[in-house]
């Protein structure tokens, strides 16, 4: 059973439960650190704020856990709490507030008593007593956390500078404090490192937009660029005119950026490329173009050339854009997908949706299966956007209209505001697993041929049959989420697929997962629950509701070699000549 708070809301009493777990069991503190808001604060006293999951997961490690790792097994310690006391609007914890009426809005802030013993104690003596100060959001996450040791001093006001960046970073849309300010569309800032993310279009064919020479600051006169080798035929010259008309020396390195060429001999020749160029250590920001494998290799390159130099990145998939452009994760594949690797900040990221023009329908449905796992565990409202303008969006290439900047949009806030507090991944339970759960095992058989995007569609489509199963979804959400994946045309299974090959990828993402398996599913429609239990019947009974739906839309159960199949796909001439729809360089 769990803690009971009496007066106490439910999410004050969820929250003392996650105390009481984490002690018995060190992993289980990421399931504490998710009641946080993402841009949640804890504050301890002499110690600046923790801002951000990851920050608040090595605090939490030290105040609940001392020096101990987040591992497996009880920790010996034990929780006792002190009665939850709701805390005035002003703050005066002298002047303690009434427990709301049934019904009623739950105060804002409360104050709780925590009592660590050791249970192998034979005196049974408390030995801290931490007084726990918490603040919630109105939908019941913990806003902020003061912590300090009982009769210790009051904590620490927020710096200012950290106070502004939490804030700055809870917004979504940057908003110009002067008339005329230029400001990145996303910035985050966990701590470490700060995010910028433009979103503008045509930046290489429109002479008034000055974004990329305003932004790189290359006072050298020389650009560095790694370009993937399809993108570099297409658009060569536009990187050439734009580079002319700026007078810009262009120095560019072409290399492959399929999946296949993802591999630790291409990274040597990306290596040998930037010791042959020899850029800047701090005054040439290396420039990678090209699709999430592309700017992967380019990210890793430029980790390891002369210990970290630095680099920006231009994706040109709409994959690259709405997944692989959030975040500081390079890497290659050695021995598995992404086996090596390193976590390495790009000054800038650009997202110039004109390049989507040229692009695959194949591969712009595989980046549609990111934004489908975004809107299931995230945003309703982007689901919406999916399931009434999806179709449409995907033959026009999301290039253009309200709707389709309004889902790529929706589409990076949702990853954003969901991985932004937690770049490093020190968090275990992140919503946007969502989707790759299962897909990792679908992925490495190599018979199945799947694109990232579509391993993913699949994951999610049998994941949310599963929440079914649980309960967290009806049946009838179920179908609608079937229903809209048949509709964009995406996999929800491919032959060869079994039950137990489900299973099986179970098993093994909970041992990839330190032992729990922590598994995201939809908690109805834009919300998210976690499971660390998925039965094998629960399987059974979700992969015989699939098959009854793959009865009714046969399309959705691929063959497999349909992915990389020119089903779908941009032929060379095509490819061109819609690249060409755009302005040419003046």
């Amino acid at each position: 059973g769990g803690v009971s708070m009496a007066g106490a809301p439910a999410h004050v009493s969820a929250f003392a439960e996650g105390v009481r777990a984490a002690l018995e069991d060190a992993r289980r503190i990421d399931e504490l650190v998710c009641q946080f808001a993402y841009w949640g604060t804890l504050q301890q006293e002499h110690q600046g704020p923790a801002v951000g999951h990851g920050n608040i997961k090595r605090a939490l490690i030290q105040i609940l856990l001392g020096s101990a790792p987040a591992s497996a097994g009880d920790t010996g310690l034990r929780a006792e709490f002190g009665e939850a006391v709701g805390v005035s609007a002003a703050g005066d914890e002298s002047e303690a507030a009434p427990p709301p009426p049934p019904g009623a809005a739950p105060s804002q802030a409360w104050h709780i008593r925590l009592d660590l013993r050791g249970h192998t104690d034979a005196t049974d003596a408390v030995n801290r007593r931490i007084s726990l100060r918490l603040s919630f959001d109105k939908a019941g996450a913990v806003e902020r956390l003061v912590v300090r040791e009982e009769g210790g001093p009051s904590e620490a006001p927020l710096h200012p500078a950290l106070a502004a960046a939490a804030a700055a970073a809870a917004s979504a849309e940057a908003v110009d404090e002067e008339e005329g300010a230029v400001r990145p569309e996303w910035q985050t800032f966990d701590g470490r490192v700060t995010q910028r993310i433009w979103q503008s279009a045509d930046l290489f064919t429109d002479p008034k937009n000055t974004l990329l020479r305003d932004t790189l600051e290359l006072g050298t006169g020389r650009l560095v660029c790694i370009v993937d080798e399809r993108v570099w035929d297409l658009y060569r010259d536009r990187f050439e005119g734009w580079c002319d008309r700026e007078a810009i020396r262009l120095e560019p390195v072409v290399l492959a950026g399929n999946e296949d060429q993802k591999t630790v001999d291409n990274l040597l020749v990306l290596l040998d490329e930037l010791a042959r160029v020899d850029p800047l250590r701090r005054s040439e920001p290396v420039l990678a173009i090209g699709g999430g494998v592309l700017t992967d290799m380019a990210g890793f390159a430029c980790a390891l050339w002369r210990r970290g130099i630095p680099w920006c990145r231009m994706p040109t998939t709409l994959l690259g854009m709405v997944d692989a452009s959030v975040g500081i994760k390079v890497a290659a594949n050695y021995h598995r997908k992404n086996g090596i690797g390193a976590f390495h900040s790009p000054l800038h990221t650009f997202i110039d949706t004109s390049f989507l023009k040229s692009l695959a329908l194949a591969d712009v449905r595989s980046g549609v299966g990111e934004m489908m796992k975004a809107a299931l565990v995230h945003d309703r409202k982007l689901f919406e956007l999916l399931e009434e303008h999806g179709p449409h969006m995907i033959e026009t290439r999301f290039a253009e209209g309200a709707a389709a900047e309004a889902t790529i949009r929706r589409s990076v806030d949702a990853m954003l505001q969901c991985i932004g507090p937690d770049l490093w991944e020190e968090s275990l339970v992140r919503p946007m697993d969502f989707g790759h759960s299962l897909s990792r095992t679908l992925e490495a058989t190599e018979s199945f041929k799947l694109r990232h995007g579509e391993a993913v569609a699949i994951d999610c489509a049998f994941c949310t049959l599963l929440s079914a199963e649980k309960g967290l979804v009806t049946r009838e959400e179920a179908q609608r989420v079937l229903r809209v994946y048949a509709d964009l045309g995406l996999p929800c299974s491919v032959a060869g697929i079994t039950a137990d090959t489900y299973r099986r990828a179970v098993r093994e993402i909970t041992v990839h997962r330190d032992g729990l398996l922590r598994a995201p599913l939809p908690l109805g429609i834009g919300a998210c629950a976690y499971a660390d239990h998925i039965s094998d019947d629960e399987v059974g009974r979700a992969f015989e509701a699939l098959e009854v739906f793959m009865e009714q839309e046969p399309h959705v159960k691929w063959d497999r070699s349909r992915s990389f199949d020119p089903v779908n796909a941009a032929t060379e001439e095509e490819a061109e000549a819609l690249a060409t729809k755009a302005p040419s360089p003046q």
